[in-house]
């Protein structure tokens, strides 16, 4: 095969799409105005790209890239168990190191505007290892009637070009035009690099062979070329060379010395390479001080700059990176819990003394520990080194202490920060006892409003589910089919519910609102609006009571059933619920409910909108233990006071208390009296 031949031979394997660089120099392409040839791999060869590209690359190379499970209701925590951590965090494949791959393909990216990594999968799906392609060798195409992306890696010789599927590829992309392949930046920037390589050669041959003379001897008469050479060899030997510089000439018989080279500064030489400098670090968006370009860097803004790097720079790679990883190496099924991060920590320091001003502020607003910051600072943790501190006096927050206002509760524990945050003892303020007495007679006052209205809504109970019971019992054996009406007359019970109760609700909270913006001497403007909440609120008890009705007739019947007489069974829980003049009926349990959880709901949502950040409870005197026990216990405003089935048992309760939902405020049971007060 002839010189031709071959030729095509070797453009055919290498492709006419993607050739390779030896193809593109033989027939010319690739060259620049500035007559030099610019590929991605020669555009290393300026000083500048090479800057850009190994900074980018050596910094997303030397964050931490960490896989973290997701906690609830919110926070992460490191999922070293998980099968995509290692691969990570510590080596891809057998060959590289986690920091060698990202630092291999961030470079690709970087100068080919597309990475790519092959997946190899075990029969479970899971990565087992992540080994890099050459972006001059591989692309995406579409293919079928689908039009589904696959990927065509180009054999190295001879042999056939790869296919790979979608799944099979880890690809990176940059900045695109079809979604399928990012764009190189060498390739659209082509001009800017080769004038930057053009003056790079221009300036090594000008000092390197002299284009123009350095000076020029010059001599009155003719001389011989025997003496032409002897002063020629003798001014060279003493004058030339770096170890020579400044030596004292002497010269005789009429020898002159004139000085002809063309400076650097004439040409704009200097001036030429600066700016194409600053153009390709803006290309690659990195600080003209980061790669030697320090005319516009100040002790001042040095640090911003810095910062900007990180923000604006880095960070669109990093998000390219930890979006791709989620979407080609997690499966769908682990997207929700997993997901895979960097750590900028090391990068966002700062100096010394802004690190120290930081730590400061964190210790004194409670959210670092003495140990949270020495691990910040590569440091072990110190024993006792835990204990967050309050703003007010710097103390461990386990040990502060908070009075309850109004009336006193011998015996309170200790306040305990249930959030970690910061607690503190408020002095007793006479708004604050005011409002709390006023709140408490509201709450009085209201309860027979509620209970009138919770009768009417007991009566139209008992009377749809005894007519119901009567006609389907009465006839036949149709327990299956008058449960199942008992769920769906319950579901749909919960819209007359909320209908009944809501306006006697909103009248309410209106005026604990009122009471609850003075308590905090927030703007009246502050307890207003509430039909939201209302709205809300009606609509949880609604539910909440239906179910509880539900529950209750349900094992009635069921016992009935077994009893032989289930509509006598209903009769009498509904007569239960009336009540008698020694035992308050279902009505009266509903009114103080009611009253406790509105008042205290509503009080919140005001503190929340004027900036209230803690609550405390608040127990009257002749509380039961349980509410004796929560006396003085503050939280975070959107904390709560008792946990789900929390098991909580203080002292002279006989077993303990599991509510069946988290305690955010009063009541903490079917008894309790309580109520909150900010903190």
């Amino acid at each position: 095969m002839g010189i031709v031949g071959r030729l095509l031979e070797r453009e055919r394997r290498s492709g006419v799409a993607n050739p390779e660089a030896w193809l593109i120099n033989a027939v010319g392409g690739n060259a620049t105005a500035a007559g030099v040839r610019v590929t991605e791999e020669t555009a290393l060869q300026s000083v500048a790209v090479y800057a850009c590209v190994r900074i980018i690359a050596e910094a997303v190379a030397s964050l931490p890239l960490i896989t973290y499970r997701r906690l609830e209701p919110r926070g992460k925590e490191r999922a070293t168990g998980h099968w995509l951590y290692p691969l990570l965090h510590d080596a891809p494949n057998p060959e590289l190191t986690a920091a060698e791959f990202r630092e291999l393909l961030t470079a690709h990216l970087q100068l080919w505007g597309n990475a790519y990594a092959e997946v190899l999968r075990d029969g479970a799906g899971r990565v087992l290892a992540l080994w890099p392609l050459p972006p001059w060798r591989t692309a995406p195409e579409r293919v079928g009637a689908r039009r589904a992306i696959v990927y065509r890696v180009q054999a190295d010789e001879s042999g056939p070009d790869r296919i790979l599927t979608a799944a099979e590829v880890f690809h990176l992309r940059g900045l695109g035009t079809d979604g399928m392949r990012g764009l190189s930046v060498v390739g659209l920037a082509r001009e800017a690099i080769g004038l930057s390589q053009a003056t790079l050669e221009y300036g090594a041959r000008f000092f390197g062979n002299g284009a123009r003379p350095g000076g020029v001897l010059e001599h009155p008469g003719k001389l011989s070329d025997q003496a032409y050479a002897r002063l020629r060899d003798a001014w060279e030997d003493r004058h030339r060379g770096p170890s020579n510089a400044a030596r004292i000439a002497v010269l005789e018989e009429g020898l002159k010395y004139q000085q002809v080279g063309l400076p650097p500064e004439d040409a704009q030489f200097l001036q030429t390479r600066n700016y194409q400098r600053n153009e390709i670090a803006t290309l690659f968006r990195v600080p003209p001080h980061m790669v030697g370009d320090m005319e516009r860097s100040t002790h001042s803004n040095i640090e911003q700059q810095s910062q900007e790097f990180v923000s604006y720079s880095l960070t669109p790679w990093l998000v390219r990176w930890e979006s791709r990883i989620a979407k080609d190496l997690l499966p769908a099924t682990d997207r929700g819990q997993y997901f895979a991060e960097h750590l900028l920590t090391a990068l966002l320091r700062g100096d010394t003394l802004a690190r120290y001003q930081a730590y400061a502020i964190g210790r004194q607003w409670g959210y670092l520990s003495a140990n949270d910051v020495r691990e910040l600072e590569n440091m072990n943790p110190a024993e006792g080194g835990d204990a967050y501190l309050v703003p007010l006096n710097m103390v461990p927050a386990d040990q502060v202490v908070a009075a309850p206002a109004g009336e006193p509760n011998p015996g309170a524990p200790a306040v305990t920060a249930v959030d970690g945050g910061g607690t503190r003892a408020l002095p007793e303020r006479r708004s604050e006892t005011r409002s709390l007495e006023a709140r408490r007679r509201l709450g009085t006052s209201y309860r027979r409003v509620f209970a009138d209205a919770a009768r009417r809504v007991l009566r139209r109970e008992e009377a749809d589910v005894l007519r119901e019971a009567r006609r389907l019992l009465s006839q036949r054996d149709a327990r299956d089919e008058f449960l199942a009406w008992l769920q769906r007359f319950y579901q749909e019970h919960r819209q007359f519910v909320a209908e009944r109760m809501r306006a006697t609700f909103a009248g309410y909270c209106e005026a604990i609102a009122a009471e609850a913006a003075e308590e905090v001497s927030a703007d009246p403007a502050t307890s207003l609006d509430l039909s939201a909440f209302v709205d809300a609120f009606v609509a949880d008890f609604a539910a909440e009571h239906c179910d509880i009705s539900l529950r209750q007739l349900t094992r009635a019947f069921l016992e009935g059933v077994e009893a032989g007489d289930p509509v006598a069974a209903l009769t009498t829980r509904f007569e239960e619920w009336g009540g008698t003049e020694d035992e308050p009926g279902r009505a009266a349990d509903i009114s103080r409910i009611a009253a406790v959880s509105a008042g205290a709901a509503a009080a919140a949502t005001v503190w929340r909108r004027a900036g209230v950040r803690y609550l405390r409870w608040y127990a009257f005197g002749g509380s039961c233990p349980y509410c004796s026990g929560l006396a003085g216990r503050i939280v975070g405003m959107d904390q709560a006071f008792l946990g789900a089935g929390e098991g909580f048992q203080p002292d002279g309760a006989l077993s303990p208390l599991n509510p069946r939902r988290a305690v955010r405020h009063p009541p903490a049971h079917g008894k309790c009296d309580c109520t909150i007060t900010p903190a």
